[in-house]
């Protein structure tokens, strides 16, 4: 099942509290079944802090773990309304090994303090619906 009304989708990697099993999944994903679930190397590195993961923008290319749906604008809105007051932006990024691009939400460089660096890529905060 996608999140969609049947209008253009857009593809939108997730790697924190969106994943399935994850709380914000079951607020605002719920019944939705990822597309691909994978690593992609992207120009971004991963930080946590006890709560949640941030990417922020790096010089080098990275391999993150993400979930890709397909979700359509209303949905994209709801996204970005979630993430926005916490500081993340949507940016569009190559998703070499698919040959597409998706959407995912980012943060600035440098994290703020009480971020840590995720050295695997796979955040694996705990679960919970």
């Amino acid at each position: 099942m996608r999140l969609s009304t049947g209008r253009p989708s857009t593809l939108v990697a997730v790697y924190g509290t969106l994943k399935v099993g994850y709380f914000n999944y079951a607020l605002h994903m719920k019944g939705a079944l990822p597309v691909y679930s994978r690593r992609v190397e992207i120009p971004f590195e991963m930080y946590e802090n006890s709560e949640y993961p941030m990417l922020v923008p790096s010089s080098a290319r990275h391999s993150i773990w993400v979930e890709l749906f397909e979700v359509d604008v209303d949905k994209l809105r709801e996204l970005d309304d979630l993430e926005a007051p916490y500081g993340y932006w949507r940016e569009t990024v190559l998703l070499e090994e698919l040959s597409r691009e998706a959407e995912i939400y980012v943060h600035a460089s440098p994290p703020p303090p009480g971020f840590t660096l995720v050295a695997s890529g796979n955040w694996r905060g705990q679960a919970g619906e």
